[in-house]
C-alpha cells in the first residue's frame, strides 16, 4: 500500500526541525527502540532525507488517531477538541508540542483556545495505537505506560503548563486502554536538562552526540582512509577486552548447542514440554520458503542480477 507524504505532513516534518517534539524526548533520553540520539541528530540537522512514502506504522497510527479519539470521547464522557497550532513553551524556545487533543474542562472555559500563551484547558489527551506484538508492555495501572509514551506525555504537560494527560491506546485493533499521567514537574525539568543540551551543544552547535549503536559507528565513519594505523594504549586495551568476552561467549554458544541436542533428544517427536501445567518449551515442525540464490544466479543470470542489489558498510574485525 502507498502511503506517500500530503503536503501537511511533510509540513509538519519540516517543523521538527525547529526545536524538541514529545517524539524526540525518548531518543534524546536513550530510551526509544526505534532511533539513537545521533540519528536524531541528523534528522534535526536536515542530514536525513525525506522518504517518498510513510511507513505503515506511521501511516495507520495516523488514520486511526480520530477513531481512538471518539473512543475516549464516548467512553469517558469527556468532551474533546483539537488544537492545530505547535505549542511553545514560554521559557524553553526549543520545547515544543503538537498535541493529539485537548480535553474540554467546562469549569474553566466550554473551549480551549490558547489565551496568554496558555491553554484554557488542564487537561490533554494522547491517542496511540499499538500492534498485538506490544500488548505484553501494556499493563493494568499507569506504572507500566512503557517509558517512550510517559516522558512524551510529560513532555507536553509540561509546555502546555496543564496539570492531567489522558493516554489512549488502542492494541492489536481490539483491545482499547486508557491511562491518566499526572504532571510530575521535577521530571519535566530534567527532561527539559537533557533535551536543552542536546539542542544548544549538538543541533545548534553542528556537533554529533556520541555514537550509542554500531550503526551510529559506522555511519558516521562510513569510509577508512587508506594505508592509515593507529596505535593506542586504551584502544588496545579494549580489544584485548573484546577478545576475552568473544571467548567465552564462543565459549557458552558450545555449551548451548550441547544443551540443545540434548534437550531435542529428550522430547523426541513430542510436541509440548510441560512443568506440572506451565509450558516450558515446545519443538513443532515448520516450513518457510526461501531463494536458491546460487541456483538463480546460475540458471537465470539476468534475473539475478535483476533483482540484485550491493550494499556497503566498514567491517570491524578483531584479529
Amino acid at each position: 500500500m502507498n502511503t506517500h507524504l500530503n503536503s501537511q505532513h511533510l509540513a509538519w516534518l519540516e517543523s521538527r526541525k525547529q526545536g524538541i517534539g514529545g517524539s524526540d524526548v525518548a531518543a534524546i533520553l536513550g530510551l526509544s527502540k526505534y532511533k539513537s540520539p545521533y540519528q536524531l541528530w541528523l534528522d534535526k540537522t536536515g542530514r536525513t532525507p525525506v522518504e517518498d512514502e510513510q511507513s505503515e506504522p506511521a501511516y495507520w497510527g495516523n488514520a486511526l488517531e480520530d477513531v481512538v479519539a471518539k473512543e475516549f470521547q464516548k467512553r469517558s464522557g469527556l468532551k474533546i477538541q483539537r488544537v492545530n497550532k505547535t505549542l511553545v513553551h514560554p521559557d524553553y524556545d526549543f520545547a515544543r508540542a503538537n498535541i493529539d487533543r485537548a480535553v474540554i474542562n467546562p469549569k474553566i472555559s466550554g473551549n480551549v483556545r490558547l489565551k496568554n500563551g496558555e491553554l484554557t484547558t488542564d487537561h490533554i489527551l494522547e491517542c496511540k495505537t499499538a500492534n498485538q506484538y506490544m500488548a505484553k508492555l501494556w499493563g493494568d495501572d499507569v506504572e507500566s505506560v512503557p517509558d517512550y509514551y510517559l516522558t512524551q506525555c510529560q513532555w507536553y504537560m509540561g509546555i502546555t503548563q496543564t496539570q492531567k494527560c489522558s493516554l489512549a491506546v488502542l492494541i492489536g485493533g481490539q483491545k482499547f486502554l486508557t491511562y491518566e499521567i499526572t504532571y510530575d514537574h521535577e521530571l519535566f525539568m530534567m527532561i527539559v536538562e537533557e533535551c536543552g543540551k542536546f539542542w544548544h551543544e549538538n543541533v545548534l552547535a553542528d556537533i554529533p552526540p556520541e555514537p550509542s549503536t554500531f550503526d551510529d559507528v559506522t555511519h558516521r565513519w562510513s569510509k577508512h582512509d587508506p594505508d592509515t594505523s593507529i596505535d593506542n594504549y586504551e584502544l588496545t586495551a579494549l580489544i584485548e577486552e573484546y577478545k576475552a568476552l568473544d571467548t567465552d561467549i564462543k565459549s557458552a554458544d558450545k555449551e548451548l548447542k550441547t544443551l540443545k541436542i540434548k534437550i531435542g533428544s529428550l522430547i523426541q517427536d513430542k510436541e509440548l514440554v510441560l512443568n506440572g501445567d506451565k509450558r516450558i518449551a515446545t519443538f513443532k515442525y515448520q516450513e518457510r520458503t526461501t531463494i536458491d540464490s546460487k541456483a538463480l544466479k546460475i540458471t537465470h543470470p539476468d534475473l539475478f542480477e535483476q533483482f540484485s542489489k550491493t550494499s556497503s558498510t566498514r567491517v570491524l574485525r578483531i584479529n
